[in-house]
Order: structure tokens, then C-alpha cells, then sequence
């Protein structure tokens, strides 16, 4: 075993004499690396006469020296044999000409694939090319201008647009001139409006209006003047501001200021625990889907003296005493109130239960019905 271990001992060392054994060398005088060579150069221990020069390349040249390196060594011996200064910039290393070549190299690839000699590139001419800038430059000044049209048309409807307020208050103003010219009965005839009813004052203190409609009171609180419904619609025919009818008539006009009493169908706010504050209506409506919403001429607004009582919140009809008013809400040419009773009281007594009102008219309210 010991013989075993003697042998294979001496059979490592040998190969490591062998692997670790230093070459012959074969050159006299091995080449310097380039990039020494070219610090050498830029170095103040550059050699400046010929003579110096000359033994300096005899001594640095190998079998392994560049072609390019020797280039360099004549350069430099002939610039100093002239007189002239070495440059100074420092001479590029191998490594660095041949990133510079790789580069150009890649660069001229980049070129052949975008253009290559089969590409074809479409003529223009210098006429195509101003006419399509001018008409790009037109283009465009004809949309500048019609966005800045559109702005202003835009800003002088918002400035001219009133409300419904300012349309309202301009209406009003309209009325009151027209009706205190002399032009009014022209502009009615043209408007296509009938002429006032004829008015008479009776014996017993009743007032006919026209051949129709005969009313009693004597316009107090206590007397009420009795009206119906179908003469405070009948202004319908006289005054339609939408359809350019803008004067009430003298014979219903005169009973503004006046008590009247008038029955119909009640709708009272339900959500308020005491309203001071109904509609008095032609024609039953609940306030949403059941019935026939009223208009202008066949509703009055009604403001209560006295808020009402649990049971006349609940009534669905009843008779109405207050001071009549004749004021029209208008929104442009658009009704949308007409009269007013103030100071009112209302009458449920005697009234029918929904049931028994619903689709009915409340005949037993009116004056002389049965």
C-alpha cells in the first residue's frame, strides 16, 4: 500500500513539472500592447530627434507588431523631421477603431433596409406642395371662424334669454300699456276676440250678463255675488294671451275686488296638518291620476282665513266664499293661473263622500239644483 501511495506521489509531481515548466522564448524582443505604444506616443518621454526615433521603432519591432502601429511610427518620425507639432489628440486604440468600424458597419445596414434600390419614393412637386399648405391654411382659418361665430351666437342667447320671471314681469307691463290705450278693441277684432257681453242691472238686484248668465248678490261678504262655472270659463273666448288675446272683458272684470261664492271640488294639501290653502275646482282631480287636471279657467286658487278643520281637509267637495281676484300668472305667453280668491271661508256641510262624489257632479251645492 505504501508502494501504491510512493508511485502515485510521483506521478503528480511530474505532471505538475510538466504543466508549470516555462516556455522557451522565442522573441527576442516581444511587442508592446498598442494602447502602450499610443500612451508612449502622447507622453512627454516621446523621443524628438530622428535618430531617436528610428532606434526606438528598430527596438520595439516584433513579429507580433500591427501594421497600423508602424503607420503610426512614420507618421510621428516624418511630422518631426518637417517641424511640425504632434497632434493633440491622443491616437485611437485598437479597441476604439473598432467600435468606430462596428458602428459605421451597422449604421450602413440600418440605411439599405429603410431605402433600398428597388424602393420607389412618389414624386411631388413644389406646386402640390403649396397648394396642400394652402388649403390645409384655409381649412383652418374657416373653422377658426366658425367656432368663433358659434361662441358668440352661443354668449348673445345666453345674454338675450330671460327668465321666466323677467317674461313675466315683461308681459305684465305689456298688459297694463294695452290696456290703457285706445288700440285694444282694434287688436281684439284682429285677434279674433267676440265682443263685450252687454250688461243689465234688474229690479230685483240680479245682474244679467248678456242673454246667458244671471247672477245674484251684491258682492259683500254676508251677500256673496252666486257665480258658476261656466261664466268664470267663458273668459276663455275673450282672453288667451298664446293666442294673442290679452284683454278681459268688462263684464267679468267687474267683479274683481268682489265676494263671490262658488262651489266645486275641494284638493287640499294633505301633508300640512292645518292648510290655509285649497284648490277650488270644475272637475274632481285627487292632485295626481284621478280625474281631470284643472286649467287656468277652471280652477281658482283659495286663501283661507282660517286654516282648515280636520273634517274640511278631508272633504272632497264644498262651497267657497272670498274676495275674487283677477290676476293672471303668466311664464312668456303661457297661463298658468288666473283667478284668486283671498280672505276665504269654505262650507263642507251637507257634502258627499268620496264614494259618493267620484264621477259625479256636486249638484246639490249649486244654487236652484234639486
Amino acid at each position: 500500500m505504501r508502494v501504491f501511495w510512493i508511485i502515485l506521489t510521483l506521478v503528480i509531481a511530474g505532471s505538475g513539472a510538466l504543466v508549470f515548466k516555462p516556455k522557451a522564448d522565442t522573441n527576442a524582443a516581444p511587442a508592446e500592447p498598442v494602447s502602450a505604444q499610443a500612451d508612449s506616443l502622447t507622453t512627454d518621454r516621446v523621443p524628438t530627434t530622428p535618430a531617436a526615433i528610428a532606434e526606438t521603432a528598430e527596438q520595439n519591432q516584433a513579429p507580433a507588431a500591427t501594421e497600423s502601429t508602424n503607420d503610426e511610427f512614420r507618421s510621428e518620425v516624418a511630422r518631426i523631421e518637417v517641424g511640425e507639432e504632434a497632434p493633440s489628440t491622443p491616437a485611437k486604440t485598437s479597441a476604439e477603431e473598432l467600435d468606430s468600424t462596428a458602428e459605421e458597419i451597422a449604421h450602413e445596414k440600418i440605411r439599405q433596409n429603410i431605402v433600398s434600390d428597388s424602393t420607389e419614393l412618389p414624386e411631388i412637386t413644389a406646386d402640390e406642395i403649396i397648394a396642400t399648405l394652402d388649403g390645409s391654411n384655409d381649412d383652418s382659418e374657416v373653422t377658426e371662424l366658425a367656432d368663433a361665430e358659434t361662441e358668440s351666437v352661443a354668449a348673445d342667447t345666453e345674454e338675450a334669454a330671460p327668465n321666466g320671471w323677467e317674461l313675466l314681469a315683461e308681459q305684465a307691463n305689456d298688459e297694463n300699456a294695452e290696456e290703457s290705450t285706445e288700440e285694444a278693441p282694434a287688436e281684439a277684432e284682429s285677434a279674433g276676440v267676440p265682443a263685450a257681453m252687454t250688461i243689465a242691472r234688474n229690479e230685483d238686484g240680479s245682474i244679467t250678463i248678456g242673454d246667458t248668465y244671471t247672477i245674484t248678490g251684491s258682492g259683500t261678504r254676508e251677500n256673496p255675488y252666486m257665480v258658476s262655472w261656466e261664466y268664470m270659463v267663458s273668459l276663455r273666448e275673450y282672453y288667451n294671451p298664446r293666442e294673442g288675446k290679452k284683454a278681459i272683458p268688462s263684464h267679468i272684470a267687474m267683479f274683481d275686488g268682489s265676494y263671490v261664492s262658488i262651489a266645486g271640488y275641494l284638493q287640499f294639501p294633505l301633508a300640512t296638518p292645518e292648510p290655509v290653502e285649497c284648490l277650488v275646482m270644475l272637475n274632481q282631480w285627487d292632485g295626481c291620476c284621478i280625474g281631470v287636471p284643472p286649467t287656468p279657467y277652471d280652477a281658482i286658487e283659495v286663501s283661507l282665513s282660517d286654516p282648515a278643520s280636520r273634517e274640511q281637509k278631508f272633504a272632497v267637495e264644498g262651497r267657497i266664499v272670498g274676495k275674487l281676484k283677477i290676476d293672471p300668472y303668466l311664464v312668456g305667453n303661457w297661463l298658468i293661473g288666473l283667478y284668486l280668491l283671498t280672505d276665504a271661508s269654505v262650507d263642507v256641510s251637507g257634502s258627499r263622500t268620496a264614494e259618493e262624489v267620484y264621477g259625479n257632479t256636486p249638484s246639490q251645492l249649486i244654487p236652484g239644483a234639486e
